[in-house]
């Protein structure tokens, strides 16, 4: 149940978001599997450790959405590396609040945030239909990796 001013708990609005997500996919993309943490909410296509994430974070006032990848550290490398061959197309398509970036020393993540003052339905709907859309766009990068990303080229100097 809402609170009384029509804001949600984070989990309410965790699972909202699932909901919306789950609906906007297009019929062509296989069904996601699910792993939700308390109010973190993560879908994959096969391996948990490349996932898109969802996360409200009520200390900061931002929802965090994004993919992350959080394998092996030549496999988060690798997959960044490949996101960035595609940076252009990627944003173009995903508009410029996406930011690849070293999330820590070994991850590595696609993300984007959307501030709040309260977890409203109205937010739910923005975040759900902008991380569907990031999910249509990136899945066929995911899929043409075989679920891993392809090697890459060791660098020139």
């Amino acid at each position: 149940m809402p609170y009384r001013d029509g804001s949600l708990k984070a989990r309410e609005f965790t699972f909202l978001c699932e909901d919306r997500i789950l609906a906007a996919l297009p019929p062509e993309l296989p069904p996601p599997e699910r792993r939700v943490r308390w109010t973190m909410l993560q879908l994959h296509f096969g391996d948990a450790r490349t996932h898109f994430e969802l996360q409200p974070r009520m200390k900061y006032g931002v929802v965090e959405a994004g993919l992350h990848f959080e394998g092996p550290p030549d496999a988060n490398a690798a997959w960044a590396e490949l996101l960035a061959a595609h940076a252009a197309d990627l944003l173009g398509e995903l508009g410029p609040a996406w930011e690849l970036e070293e999330w820590t020393a070994s991850w590595r993540r696609l993300h984007r945030t959307f501030p709040f003052a309260r977890l409203t339905p109205e937010l739910a709907g923005e975040v759900s239909a902008e991380l569907a859309r990031a999910m249509a766009a990136l899945h066929p990068l995911i899929v043409a990796g075989g679920g891993a990303p392809p090697p890459v080229a060791p660098r020139r100097r």
